[in-house]
């Protein structure tokens, strides 16, 4: 996660002013993080205010999903990344991993 935060500080272009925030509940060590993209920047939330999506993955697959070694669309259809809440946020953070892979 420190890593993905990493790369859109030194290239924030790349959310192109989305505003949301996206909870990852990480299967396989039952951590969550909830991280606001706040159109010009992304960091972890602090606060108690509800996410607009959560997303359900293994640490090791968002690794790849950020990394580039998977493809969110195709970890979605084969269940390794689940979602609940608006469904919008997931294309919208398609985008986002596939510029910052």
């Amino acid at each position: 996660m420190e890593q993905f935060l990493s790369k859109i500080q030194q290239d924030p272009a790349g959310l192109k002013g989305y505003n949301a925030r996206i909870q990852f509940d990480f299967t396989d060590t039952a951590e969550s993080t909830l991280i606001s993209f706040d159109g010009n920047n992304a960091h972890v939330a602090k606060d108690a205010q509800a996410p607009d999506c959560t997303v359900s993955i293994s640490s090791k697959n968002f690794e790849k999903l950020t990394t580039g070694q998977m493809n969110p669309q195709t970890a979605f259809l084969m269940g390794k990344l689940k979602s609940k809440g608006d469904m919008s946020h997931l294309l919208r953070l398609s985008s986002l991993l596939t510029y910052y892979k």
